[in-house]
């Protein structure tokens, strides 16, 4: 993804069929610095980065967002990320269920990036 103008970006994930990992409608921006995860489902959700399609079991491997809970995480812009995380590669599942998992990335100014 590229840069956003916005200081707030706001999307969705829509698990569809359980077990199968997808990608929110809108990728995370290179300057989002804090990506905010509510799970409106009354089941956990899984997160992880990585290709989607495959399943990402509640298995202690994967991110787990609570049942009808949420989940702040830190990721540092594009250039402070650690080991060069590649955050477009996030995915979301549940395992138990299907639903809607709304993403909030806060992003910062642009020239921040560099600065």
């Amino acid at each position: 993804m590229a840069l956003n103008n916005a200081t707030l970006v706001f999307t969705r994930a829509a698990v569809a069929a359980s077990g199968t990992s997808v990608a929110p409608a809108i990728v995370t921006p290179d300057n989002c610095v804090e990506i905010v995860m509510l799970n409106r489902i009354a089941s956990v959700v899984t997160f992880s980065l990585g290709a989607p399609g495959g399943a990402l079991p509640d298995n202690g491997t994967n991110g787990v967002i609570p049942s009808e809970g949420s989940l702040t995480v830190s990721c540092g812009n594009l250039k402070n990320r650690a080991g060069g995380a590649d955050m477009e590669l996030l995915r979301f599942d549940c395992p138990a269920a299907t639903g809607n998992i709304d993403i909030i990335y806060r992003c910062v100014s642009a020239n921040a990036m560099y600065g």
